[in-house]
């Protein structure tokens, strides 16, 4: 199973456009989307396959969970508070070890999340993460048997990368 750790697009700041007061409602800028998009086509280009989306509740990463599942032909997209919200995110962190080895498996969420949870599965550590740009894409593959979950890193693309390898 690969699980791709997709950080969200480049999004608006609190106060830029009418009716955005708080951090939850912050959607994504044009160029955001524009180049979510871009880094679907590049991942296609790569060969990336996409069974299922898990996002955040935030509006940014619903927009870019919407726009992977539109390029990548995925209709199966979950919302997960745990993507968004410390309180559930450790449950939600230990429920991969019980995902099906057959199917891929996209996150779309936020830093410092996406940092912490690639060195997690990498080396179990906690309280430490890597940079992952907006847009920029984790993959890891996950090792079946372990709990809590373990994974080897595949590749981490920044947004600027992968947008190179897609066919306008």
């Amino acid at each position: 199973m690969a699980i791709y750790l997709f950080r969200h697009g480049e999004a608006f700041q609190i106060g830029e456009i009418e009716g955005v007061h708080s951090d939850d409602q912050r959607p994504l800028t044009p160029k955001g989307k524009k180049a979510t998009s871009k880094v679907c086509r590049g991942l296609i280009e790569l060969g990336v396959g996409c069974d299922e989306i898990w996002h955040s509740p935030l509006v940014r990463a619903v927009e870019t969970a919407r726009i992977v599942s539109e390029e990548m032909r995925c209709t199966n997209l979950v919302e997960k508070g745990g993507l968004a919200y410390v309180d559930e995110s450790e449950e939600l962190f230990l429920s991969l070890k019980d995902l099906d080895p057959e199917k891929d498996l996209f996150l779309v969420g936020h830093q410092p999340y996406i940092a912490e949870w690639t060195v997690r599965l990498m080396t179990g550590m906690v309280n430490d993460h890597v940079s992952v740009s907006k847009s920029g894409v984790v993959c890891l593959e996950l090792i079946p048997g372990f709990d809590p979950p373990k994974a080897e890193l595949r590749w981490l693309l920044r947004s600027k990368h992968l947008q190179t390898f897609a066919k306008d």
